[in-house]
């Protein structure tokens, strides 16, 4: 016998497991009254969790207490939160009927089931972040994908044939950085999906049965939710993994939502190569749209560029930054967007003010059409939608291609405004449980109930006026109280008057009251009036959502248009404010910039930024070797030079004076140090990973930033695979991307003579005072100095430690060696002559040094001045 069907519990408690074995996998929240109520284990860990009362109910069959605990059910969206949050699932059973009706046991159904990735309400999501369920489908030969963001209905899929696909959708799950991974149950997935240590294995999954991600009945599905013939519409008919992702992801959200998913309207395919390709590391090492620090917006690209109006426009915003194009032309459409735009400031301004009255109509559609939306958000649409039509006629003037083909979907419904304003009234209740939010005139009905509700004054004043001149009784009341409801009360001394249809209620010391049928009829509508009034503002709040669903299409198309007029708006103002450049874009080989500036560095500095020039391809060196001091700045430069390609193929402005970009496909850094303790990964080893991943994806048209390859291990080693690097790229002419090669190892410069289209930089700095001051200028030419002593100086390293490494960085750069050969370091001036020659000699005396350094003068350009003040400091060095 079932749990659910075994009758030593009651009858609530057997609806109870029946609800239960049906998620087994969820925290069941099981309404009763006022309440949510959690039962057995899951109330053990919900209480746990958070922290609220853990107690018992009535025993179980055998016994034993039941362990129980409860939340109000006004309160009941922070508690879910709370718990999806720390990654459990949660199932809401509600009450589908009013408990003073029903017959037996109160009707219950799970009406929604809360997981990571299915989280609708507006205070557990980032305005300007998706929210997308990510199915996988993996075959033998061939990987699909599938993101659906129930929030909004944004759906598209992926498939990646060959041994190359988890790469790629390693690539695209940083990027879109999915809230919850539908998986086969038993399939075998890549150890960083799966390892807890992870950033992408921290992801929720939820493991479906094999059959969820079938192709056929993936593509069955699709084809019956869209109403169309086959997938052609949607670039997919080709794709049937992506096919079996689509259909999983689609039949997860409409089971846990328990709706027909209305607001999913359209469905796009991504091929591989039709976006700049930034992978994990880059996309970290850059600071696109998260730092380094604590993961936080603070420093990153995205929170020097987000200055949308809208939340639409936010997500938008940081799609182009997290996958910019790759093709000539839309990058084209969206630079002349906003150089338009920047122009004409009057028409922008007018835009973006108009853009700060619409507030997030792609979730508030999504709300609407899976239920959830309160009469606050409907009444936001309407607000969005009737500010519409002043964005569109602020730009009505532009010709830019891009403006122009917003304007045409930038047509708002405004019937669906007309209709949310004709039915709610202005500020309404944030539930429509609390009442109070349809419009009086709006149903006959309701404004009965209402009349009544309120008291019908007018009413009971007319039976009084009329019992009185029936009867005769000039001075007969009609009253009302809690305990005995309306009656008439009527003095002693007019008893005698009483009609025999008055029925006794209660004799009071002054007199009696009484009840008549007509009476008895009217308090029974007052007192259901309040119960129906909320039924009745339920009825036509449901069909009012209704109706806005049915347009949730249209209103996504305006919604699309105004976030991507949003996006450029806000791109017009920064590139004006910030005294960016239109760069200009070609299929070529080239990237040259003049007076380039790191778009976060130069908003963070207290200090002026220091600008700088860099050429590369189109006749000038691919692969430039990058040398100076530590500190000076190489990082930066390297930096600078990926986030002025990212902007310019997402198509905004750029921070230099000049700036011709020839499209990228992919960007690679190497920049910083990392480990994977935990995988049992030295710095050295992630990093070797990390540059044999690049040599072997990397194409003609990557841009590479590589920094200290080679710095985790022996001098003589970091030089030889440093130099072998440089060179296989140097010398591919497949994979030899254009590369700005970072190293402190300035042998590297050498390889300019060696290969052609390898050239040198270096960033200028100058000693002053056994210091050294930074000019981060980035110059021609190659450098023979790191300033390494000078820098740890500045950090504080004992004064004692910094003497005694400029004391052997002299012997090295002198390479003075002992009579075994080995370079003089150690100090052992106390020792006999006899183990000299057994030990590590001495560092050279004074006279040795200063007939080393008379060996290196160039007396043919001494001055005789110069020569007085040298013999000085040579004699004042030997001593007295």
């Amino acid at each position: 016998m079932s749990l659910a069907t075994n009758t030593a519990f009651t009858p609530a408690m057997q609806q109870y497991h029946r609800m239960k074995a049906e998620h087994p996998d969820a925290l069941l929240f099981f309404r009763m009254g006022d309440f949510y109520e959690l039962f057995f284990d899951d109330a053990v860990v919900a209480s746990r969790t958070l922290e609220i009362a853990l107690t018992s109910r009535a025993k179980d069959p055998d016994g034993a207490a039941i362990p129980m605990c409860g939340v109000p059910h006004h309160a009941v969206t922070g508690y879910v939160a709370r718990l999806v949050k720390q990654g459990f699932r949660v199932a809401l059973g509600e009450q589908m009927e009013d408990p003073r009706s029903a017959k037996g046991v109160v009707r219950r159904e799970v009406v929604r089931v809360v997981t990571p990735g299915t989280q609708l309400e507006a205070s557990a999501l980032e305005a300007g972040e998706t929210s997308y369920v990510l199915a996988l489908a993996p075959g033998d030969s061939a990987l699909g994908a599938a993101w659906l963001d129930p929030t909004t209905g944004d759906f598209f899929v992926s498939e990646w044939p060959g041994a190359g696909r988890w790469d790629r959708l390693r690539d695209e799950v940083g990027a879109t950085r999915p809230r919850e991974i539908l998986v086969p149950r038993g399939a075998e997935l890549p150890s960083w999906l799966t390892a807890p240590g992870e950033a992408e294995g921290a992801i929720p999954r939820a493991p479906l049965d094999e059959a969820a991600f079938d192709t056929r009945s993936g593509r069955r599905d699709l084809l019956g939710h869209f109403g169309v013939a086959n997938l052609e519409p949607f670039g997919c008919e080709s794709l049937p993994r992506a096919a079996g992702a689509a259909g999983a992801a689609l039949r997860y959200v409409r089971e846990t939502q328990k709706r027909d998913l209305a607001h999913v309207t359209s469905l796009r395919t991504r091929h591989h190569g039709d976006g700049l390709i930034i992978d994990g590391l880059t996309r970290r090492n850059l600071e696109l749209v998260e730092n380094l620090a604590d993961g936080g917006r603070r420093g990153t690209l995205l929170d020097v560029l987000d200055e949308t109006a809208t939340a639409m426009g936010s997500r938008l915003l940081r799609e182009w930054i997290l996958r910019p194009l790759v093709h000539v032309e839309p990058i084209q459409d969206r630079l002349d967007a906003v150089e338009e735009l920047a122009f004409r400031t009057v028409e922008c301004g007018r835009l973006r003010e108009a853009f700060r009255g619409v507030q997030d109509l792609d979730r508030i559609v999504g709300r609407v059409t899976l239920g959830t939306a309160s009469p606050r958000d409907l009444c936001a649409l309407a607000r969005s939608l009737r500010a519409l039509p002043a964005a569109a006629e602020a730009v009505d003037g532009c010709v830019a291609p891009l403006v122009r083909g917003q304007l045409k979907d930038l047509d708002p419904p405004l019937e669906v405004a007309a209709d949310v304003e004709a039915t709610l009234v202005d500020e309404p209740p944030a539930l429509a449980r609390d009442g109070g939010l349809v419009r009086e005139g709006f149903d006959a009905e309701l404004d009965e109930l209402r009349q009544m509700s309120h008291g019908g004054r007018t009413t009971i004043a007319a039976i009084e006026e009329r019992e009185r001149a029936r009867t005769g009784i000039t001075s007969l009341k009609v009253r009302f109280n809690r305990v005995f409801g309306y009656y008439i009360e009527v003095s002693k001394s007019n008893l005698g008057l009483v009609p025999p249809d008055y029925v006794r209620k209660q004799t009071i010391a002054g007199g009696e009251r009484f009840i008549t049928p007509e009476l008895k009829e009217y308090e029974e509508k007052v007192l259901r009036a309040d119960e129906r009034i909320l039924e009745r503002e339920a009825e036509i709040f449901d069909a009012l959502r209704g109706r806005v669903a049915a347009a949730a299409r249209s209103v996504q198309r305006t919604s699309r248009a105004a976030a991507i007029l949003d996006v450029l708006a806000t791109l017009a103002e920064v590139s004006a404010r910030y005294n960016y450049v239109k760069p200009r874009i070609g299929a070529g080989d080239e990237l040259h910039y003049v007076e380039g500036r790191h778009p976060v560095m130069e908003r963070v500095l207290s200090d002026p930024f220091v600008a700088n020039d860099l050429k590369m391809g189109d006749g000038s060196p691919r692969l430039l070797v990058l040398t100076g001091p530590n500190m000076g700045g190489k990082s930066t430069f390297l930096r600078q030079t990926a986030l002025i390609v990212i902007m310019a193929q997402m198509g905004c402005f750029v921070p230099a004076r000049e700036a011709k970009v020839g499209v990228a496909d992919r960007i690679f850094t190497r920049v910083g140090a990392t480990d994977h303790i935990l995988r049992g990964q030295s710095t050295f080893m992630v990093e070797m990973q990390e540059t044999a991943h690049i040599l072997r994806h990397a194409t003609a048209r990557s841009l590479i930033l590589l920094d200290e390859i080679g710095r985790g291990t022996a001098t003589f080693d970091g030089l030889s695979i440093a130099w072998a690097v440089a060179e296989q790229i140097a010398r591919d002419p497949v994979a030899g991307g254009k590369t700005l090669f970072a190293t402190h190892y300035h042998e590297l410069t050498d390889l300019a003579a060696d290969l052609p289209g390898v050239g040198n930089l270096h960033v200028s700095a100058r000693e002053w005072r056994d210091g050294v001051v930074f000019l981060r200028k980035i110059e021609p030419g190659g450098s023979d100095r790191s300033f390494g002593i000078q820098v740890a100086r500045l950090a504080g390293l004992p004064a004692p430690v910094v003497a005694r490494a400029q004391e052997i960085l002299r012997n090295l750069e002198r390479t003075e060696f002992d009579r075994e050969g080995r370079p003089r370091l150690a100090r052992s001036e106390q020792a006999p002559p006899a183990e000299a020659g057994r030990q590590l000699a001495l560092f050279a005396g004074a006279e040795e040094a200063v007939l080393e350094d008379l060996r290196r003068l160039d007396l043919e350009h001494l001055t005789p001045l110069q020569a007085l003040a040298l013999l000085d400091e040579l004699r004042k060095r030997l001593g007295p």
